[in-house]
Parts: structure tokens; sequence; C-alpha cells
């Protein structure tokens, strides 16, 4: 087991301990893709039932794991999540519209100083945008980005997050044809770049496969993986069919837009 799971599961077991013998609701910061494996096994394995992910809205992407005693029933939680996430909404001025991207969303909530996990989806529209943060942290977010000179004129302020208005996820497709599942294969067809090129970022920590920085060439990846590569975009492998006369795997690839 490596040492990044096996401090996951110490930092889950320590809260569902505090859960059970302070009767209290406990809940995580946003979990990456890898982690929500991690931790989804190890609950699992010790058979706790009272429990559930959420993110905002449904089919969130970053999550928080919340757990609760047993004596409360999942329905109270549910009704009470305003308590522990909410969204900053930006509303940009007209000279603005269409101007901005999650990079720069994200980019401007990093400036807090506060860590990635402690930020949710960022939900980007043509003139506005809703980022979705822990409760605990939402006046700071709010405060410092009515600060920056790139919202100046924006009009900021912290929602429920059942105001949240969703965008539906826009992909662009494309075809590779590659000679096994190994990650150097997905990296290089993707990014167009040579074996050489796709073995030195890889050992630079510069993809990431379902958010875990991954650097070994013959990783191998699967079906449904969401794979990063730095400077080239966010991919989902999507579907894998075998091409009998070539000898081929044909990989049909998602690029988030």
């Amino acid at each position: 087991m490596e040492i990044e799971e096996k401090l996951i599961i110490a930092k889950l077991l320590d809260k569902i301990k505090i859960s059970k013998t302070r009767n209290k609701i406990i809940n995580t910061e946003f979990l990456s893709i890898y982690q929500k494996e991690v931790i989804q096994k190890e609950l699992n394995k010790n058979k706790i039932k009272n429990y559930f992910f959420f993110g905002g809205y449904e089919g969130a992407e970053g999550e928080i794991l919340i757990i609760y005693p047993e004596k409360l029933e999942r329905e109270i939680i549910e009704n009470n999540l305003q308590n522990i996430i909410k969204a900053i909404k930006i509303i940009l001025p007209k000279e603005l519209k269409g101007k901005y991207t999650h990079r720069d969303y994200l980019g401007a909530v990093m400036q807090t100083g506060l860590n990635r996990n402690r930020i949710g989806d960022i939900i980007v529209h043509e003139d506005n945008a809703y980022i979705i943060v822990l409760k605990e942290n939402a006046e700071y977010i709010e405060g410092f980005l009515k600060e920056l000179k790139r919202f100046s004129k924006s009009e900021i302020e912290t929602i429920d997050f059942k105001e949240i208005k969703i965008k539906k996820q826009e992909f662009e497709e494309m075809k590779i044809n590659i000679s096994s599942m190994r990650l150097d294969n997905f990296v290089s067809e993707i990014a167009k770049i040579s074996r050489r090129k796709t073995e030195e970022i890889l050992s630079e920590e510069k993809v990431f496969i379902n958010s875990k920085i991954e650097t070994k060439c013959s990783k191998i990846v699967k079906e449904g993986d969401i794979l990063v590569i730095r400077g080239k975009g966010k991919f989902v492998i999507s579907e894998i069919t075998q091409n009998s006369r070539k000898n081929k795997i044909i990989a049909t690839i998602k690029k988030y837009k």
C-alpha cells in the first residue's frame, strides 16, 4: 500500500471514530477521484453505511464525504447541507462576457492561499460563474475576490448551492490508434508528441490519471479513466474497441472544452 493511500485511510478512520464517539456530523474537504476511490473501498471494507458524497449538485466531480451518526436519518443531513457547502456567484460586466475561462477563475481563487481541496467544482457560463466552496471558507473567498482588479466591475455574492445553474459539460471527440493500453501510448497520441517527449513530461509529473500524478510509462489505462496532461487539457477515455485487421486498439477520447 502506498504512503498516500495509507494517509487517506488514516484520516478517514479518524473521522469515522469522531463521528461515532461524539455523535457528530463530520465532513472532509473536497476529494479527488483517486481519494474517493480509496475511501469508497475502505468504507465498504468496514461496512460503514451512514455516509454519502456530495459536491453541490448531481454529477459534481469534486465532492466531499459526509459521515453522520447512526441515530440520524440521511434525509435530515441532506436538508441541512447549506450549513456545509455554499457557492460564490460571480456576474461579469458586459465588456468581459465570454472572456474568462475555468483557468481564470481557478487562478483567482488560488491566490487566496487556500489549498485546492477547499474548492469544489467551478461552473463557468459566458457571463457568470459559480465556485463551490465549503461554508467555512465562503466569506473569506468572497471578500478576497472582491478586492481583485479583474473582478472590480463584477457582482460577487455567496449563495445557496441550490441556486447554482448547471451547465452541461461539452466535449470534443477524437479517435486514436494505439498498440496497447499503456499510458505512454495514450499521452503520445493525444498530445501528438514523441515517445521521448512523453517520457519527459511523465517524469516531470505533468500527467494525472483520476487526479493522481502518474510517472510510469507502463501504467495501464482503463476505459472511463480521466487523464490530465498539463498544457494539453483534460480527457476522458470514453470507449475502447479492437481493430482485428491491424491488431490495433481504437480508443475514443473526449476532451473537456
